[in-house]
Parts: C-alpha cells; sequence; structure tokens
C-alpha cells in the first residue's frame, strides 16, 4: 500500500486479522515478554471493557538525550499529562482519550468496527486520540500498568522538537476544527491561556515575565528532578529542556490553529 495515511494502513491491518482482540504496536517500540497474557487474560475477565492499554516506558538502554525527552513527557503537571508517559500503578478507568496512545493499546474488534474504526481524514497525529474518544462511547476504556510497552523516545533538542512542533501544529488544527477531545481538553486551553498571558507581560511588563520565567525553572526543577531516570549531574538541563518545549508547544498549536483558520478563507 502506497498511500502512507497510518489511519488507512491500520484499517488494512485489521481487515486482514482474523482475532477478536486487536493489538496495537509502533515499529520503534518492544513490548514486554508477557505484554500480550496480561491483556488478554485480563479482558477475558473483564468482557466490559472495550480497550486496554499501558504505559510506554522508554527502553533500559536509553542515553541522556532520550532520557530527557521521557521527562519532559512524564513530568506530572508541567508534562505531557498523558497518563500512559506518567506511568502511575494499578489499573485506572480512562476518562480522556488521549490518556492512551496507541503504541500499547489492545481493541476489541467488535468494539472497533462499532466505533468505525480510524478516521483517514485526520491523516497522521490525533488519528489514535479520536478513536479512543469513539470508544469512550462504546464501553470502558481502561489503563493497566502491568501491559507494557517500551517505546524509544526522540534524542532532545532537534529530533525530539521537531515531532513535538508536528503533533502540536496538528492539535491546534483539530482544535480549530472543533474536535471534542480537543475543546474540551482543560489542559490545552489553561496552556495556551498562560502562553498568552506570559507574551502580555512580555510585552508590558517585562520584569514581571523575567519573575515569571524564574519561577518556570523552579517550578520544572522541582517537579522534573522526581520524574526523572536521568542522573543527579545532568538535572540542571531540565528546567532548559521545559522551556524549549512549552515554547515549542505554544507556538505549534498557535500556528497549526493560524493555518487552519487562513486555510478555511
Amino acid at each position: 500500500m502506497e498511500d502512507p495515511n497510518p489511519a488507512l494502513r491500520r484499517n488494512l491491518a485489521v481487515a486482514q486479522a482474523t482475532g477478536t482482540i486487536l493489538a496495537f504496536l509502533d515499529d520503534d517500540a518492544f513490548a514486554a515478554p508477557d505484554w500480550i497474557e496480561t491483556a488478554g487474560r485480563f479482558l477475558v475477565d473483564h468482557p466490559g471493557v472495550v480497550a486496554l492499554g499501558g504505559p510506554d516506558p522508554p527502553p533500559e538502554d536509553s542515553g541522556v538525550a532520550e532520557l530527557l525527552a521521557d521527562t519532559l513527557l512524564a513530568t506530572p503537571w508541567l508534562g505531557s499529562g498523558v497518563l500512559c508517559h506518567l506511568r502511575p500503578d494499578g489499573v485506572r478507568e480512562i476518562r480522556s482519550p488521549s490518556d492512551l496512545a496507541l503504541v500499547n493499546l489492545f481493541v476489541r474488534r467488535s468494539a472497533f468496527e462499532g466505533a468505525g474504526g480510524f478516521d483517514p481524514s485526520i491523516g497522521y497525529v490525533g488519528e489514535d486520540t479520536d478513536l479512543l474518544g469513539r470508544l469512550l462511547r462504546q464501553g470502558r476504556v481502561l489503563y493497566h500498568s502491568g501491559v507494557v510497552v517500551r517505546h524509544r523516545r526522540r534524542a532532545f533538542p532537534i529530533p525530539y522538537l521537531r515531532q513535538r512542533w508536528r503533533y502540536r501544529v496538528k492539535t491546534g488544527a483539530l482544535l480549530v476544527r472543533g474536535r471534542a477531545a480537543y475543546v474540551r481538553n482543560p489542559r490545552i486551553l489553561a496552556f495556551l491561556a498562560a502562553g498568552i498571558a506570559f507574551l502580555a507581560l512580555a510585552v508590558w511588563r517585562p520584569r514581571a515575565a523575567a519573575l515569571a520565567l524564574l519561577f518556570h525553572s523552579v517550578v520544572t526543577f522541582a517537579l522534573g528532578s522526581h520524574a526523572t531516570r536521568l542522573a543527579p549531574r545532568f538535572w540542571a538541563l531540565i528546567p532548559i529542556g521545559f522551556l524549549a518545549h512549552h515554547a515549542v508547544y505554544f507556538a505549534g498549536i498557535t500556528a497549526g490553529g493560524l493555518r487552519t483558520v487562513l486555510g478555511r478563507r
């Protein structure tokens, strides 16, 4: 199949599969030896669960650049906010469709077909969140910390920030298009409000903006140092990484939204 659209490719793969439970995994990820067994047993024991996912920690051999990227995703409150990146213990009910990732996801075929499969019109980035939003209307979707897939991180700075830019441009576009998973996400709206407030301070109250940056550095260091697997000698990189991470997030969402608005006109 020559079309690179991942939604089309995955729908084709599902059409060729024969099982009643579909397992999704990325080509840069490594499933734990008991991945299928753990998820399969849980789904058999819990017939009301239509989809199940789990944590996606980086591989054990990850270097500093990958571990810094993982810190930016896994830090509570200021990181990605995605449950599979935060990696709590236990089993949890999913409330937001962005809490799981397609790199580690099991879906009952009946629920997948009932939800209509992946939406090819979305293209790359966001097709998994869109599907999970529709699966949540089919039944229960759960996170299970024992269903583990190790997923390579893009190295910080350039590969990681390039990926984040691409993701957040798509976020801005889907936000403007009115996709429920984005419009109803309070983190996205709060992040945009904070970014606009900082820019206003930078223009009219530069000293206050400098203090805000200092506060940002202290908070990101404090939270990030508790979430990271980096050796302590590299912790000074955490505030720098978060500053770049958040700047790219804000710029990407803004650019994606503006492109969509101008494209409509």
